[in-house]
């Protein structure tokens, strides 16, 4: 479940984000941060649009490793330096989402015009970030546990418990008890992303380690990883709100 409610087709190594156009029988497929687009007519039903993913999933996958690697993705960018006022802009997963600071009771809520409105008794920053902050790990905990719930059966292992963390140093963990753990400043990452660490730690529940064996599950289960694998050593820096 997409948080703005966008269709969407889950295949083999991706997600395919559909868009209804009126085009007439043609499909059209884009890739816009990281995540695949399909352009559909209206009416094609979902069945026949997953038969045409499948049947170019090779090509697919490399218009994902494609953009992984032009500049525009791989380019190391800084964290924009934050006042947290309107009209500063804030990344959550395939969005920008521009922040609208109102005086009000604390309350930090997203429209569907991709603001992020947030209610302070006072436009202080520090309750803004600190605002944002909260929202940012409430979605966290709703999005992991629906891609969790996904991914799981791709991979074939489902964990225990799902908790939500705040990293210095890690996207995500895995404990022998069966308990995954996710760092919320990966809402801020496109979604596949977020999918790849997800695989990544549901595989330890088979293998905990890196082993051979752990990295030919997580290619079975995610193709495209290693795309995932290269955004986050050159941009996640960038995941910060500081």
């Amino acid at each position: 479940m997409l948080l703005d409610d966008q269709e969407t087709i889950e295949c083999e190594g991706f997600t395919a984000t559909i868009k209804r156009t009126r085009r007439k029988g043609s499909v059209g497929f884009r890739v816009t941060a990281g995540q695949l687009v399909v352009l559909a007519p209206m009416k094609m039903p979902r069945a026949q649009l997953k038969t045409i993913l499948q049947s170019h999933s090779v090509l697919l996958l490399d218009k994902l490793a494609s953009y992984a690697n032009s500049s525009s993705l791989t380019k190391s960018e800084p964290a924009p330096v934050r006042r947290y006022l309107s009209g500063e802009s804030v990344r959550f997963l395939d969005r920008n989402l521009v922040l609208e600071v109102k005086k009000g009771r604390f309350n930090c809520v997203q429209t569907d015009s991709d603001k992020l409105v947030v209610t302070v008794p006072k436009a202080n920053p520090v309750w803004v970030k600190n605002a944002v902050v909260r929202w940012y790990k409430a979605q966290a905990q709703a999005h992991f546990a629906d891609r969790v719930f996904e991914l799981a059966q791709r991979v074939g292992a489902t964990p225990s418990q799902i908790e939500i963390k705040t990293y210095r140093a890690r996207w995500g963990s895995c404990t022998s008890a069966g308990k995954v753990q996710f760092n919320w400043k990966l809402m801020m990452a496109p979604e596949f992303v977020v999918d790849s660490v997800v695989v990544h730690e549901l595989c330890h529940l088979l293998h905990m380690h890196h082993s051979a064996e752990f990295w030919a599950q997580v290619q079975r289960a995610m193709p495209n990883y290693k795309t995932a694998k290269l955004w986050l050593k050159e941009r996640g820096q960038s995941l910060s709100l500081d």
